[in-house]
């Protein structure tokens, strides 16, 4: 008994020190599959600005390569070591997010200043502000465990950093990555059993800056009457709605066929981009979105036992925040090109064209991989994610 139980510690302690690999599984084949579907959807809109059927396909593939370093490098990063670090890598999200305002290095595109340009390519700091918030978070409130019961007062500091840190995505133009950050945020905040108190005054707060938000933009106030009435401007804000829908129901049970799909031409916005999977579905059908959804949803399963099985505080608010940010962005993208949520400029994990995107989710994923490699992981889970029997009942 006692030699059988002392081999399956071994075989749990191998299993955590090499992580999850189903988990690893499911990022590779989303990565993948995601390159092609991309070449699919975008070769039609690339040839129209004059570029080579594969030019956002190739451009991804290329971005492969940093994501991939992210990956790993967050996937070796010693934990403890990272959280000693935290506050500097907390400063520098900000100070980036700070670049983009900065004339001849911010770049403006459609009313939006998201983007510092790097001349070779372009980079949106508020893609890494998501899971440098989640790092801090995970930090702070942690330490503030023990002291959270006798106030919601040590909450204020934190949650006024985290505020700065959506209000300047906010002021970028970028309403939708606000919007994903701060709901990451009071995820986070919830897991780490914050006072009922501090939800209340947070969303008596929140609500009406938010509905101020919506109100004093024509931009937004047209998406949200085009998401209740999409015939209200078919060829305004209504042709993005209307456009995905058309295409998503074109799909059929089996879809066109890979790479036949004739939408993507025209009639789908930002085809390689927000409205990715309305071209999926278009070219795959039924079929092809059970297949995806099923293979983020396993990947969505993993990333949260992974954190469940956490007992370290810090480490659980970690992983339940990048497990949270990552599902978030998906079922956001997959409702919008849907029509079942307002439209947002969200992009689809591993699919929609952008590579500081894919190294945001790359970061995610590494930190989580990394987790599921650590002793504390395994710790009531065997390595096929099964609860351990104890010696007498064996």
């Amino acid at each position: 008994m006692t030699a059988m139980r002392t081999g399956f510690e071994a075989e749990r302690a191998s299993a955590a020190k090499r992580g999850d690999r189903g988990f690893l599984a499911a990022i590779l084949l989303l990565a993948g599959v995601g390159v092609a579907a991309l070449w699919s959807a975008s070769s039609e809109y690339a040839l129209s600005l004059g570029r080579s059927s594969g030019y956002f396909a190739l451009r991804q593939a290329i971005f492969l390569l940093p994501a991939a370093l992210a990956f790993w490098a967050c996937a070796a990063v010693d934990l403890d070591a990272l959280r000693a670090r935290t506050g500097a890598a907390t400063l520098i999200a900000l100070g980036l997010m700070l670049l983009p305002f900065i004339p001849g290095l911010g770049e403006n595109r459609n009313g939006a200043t998201r983007w510092i340009d790097l001349r070779f390519t372009t980079f949106q700091p508020s893609e890494l502000w998501k899971p440098a918030m989640v790092l801090y978070l995970a930090h702070i409130l942690d330490k503030k465990r023990a002291r959270m019961a006798e106030s919601a007062g040590v909450l204020i500091p934190p949650f006024l950093l985290v505020a700065l840190g959506c209000l300047l995505v906010y002021a970028q133009n970028d309403f939708s990555t606000a919007a994903i950050a701060g709901l990451t945020a009071i995820a986070v905040f919830w897991v780490a059993l914050s006072p009922v108190s501090f939800f209340l005054g947070l969303g008596a707060a929140a609500t009406p800056l938010a509905a101020l938000s919506v109100l004093t933009s024509d931009f937004r106030l047209k998406r949200i009457l085009a998401f209740f009435f999409p015939a209200y401007e078919p060829h305004g804000q209504g042709y993005q709605i209307l456009g995905s829908l058309k295409a998503i129901r074109s799909g059929g049970f089996f879809g066109k066929g890979f790479g036949l799909g004739s939408l993507k031409r025209g009639s789908i916005p930002e085809v390689q981009s927000d409205f990715i999977f309305a071209a999926w579905t278009e070219e795959t059908g039924f079929i092809g979105v059970v297949a995806v959804l099923s293979a983020f949803a396993f990947l969505a399963w993993r990333a949260f036992r992974v954190a469940l099985a956490e007992s370290d505080g810090y480490r659980s608010y970690l992983g339940m925040g990048m497990a949270f940010l990552l599902c978030l962005e998906t079922l956001v993208n997959v409702a919008v090109a849907a029509g079942a949520v307002p439209a947002t400029g969200m992009a689809l994990p591993f699919f929609s064209a952008g590579g500081s995107s894919l190294i945001s989710t790359a970061i995610s994923c590494g930190l989580l991989y990394n987790l599921s490699a650590s002793p504390s992981a395994a710790v009531g889970l065997g390595p096929a994610g099964e609860f351990p029997r104890e010696a007498s009942d064996v």
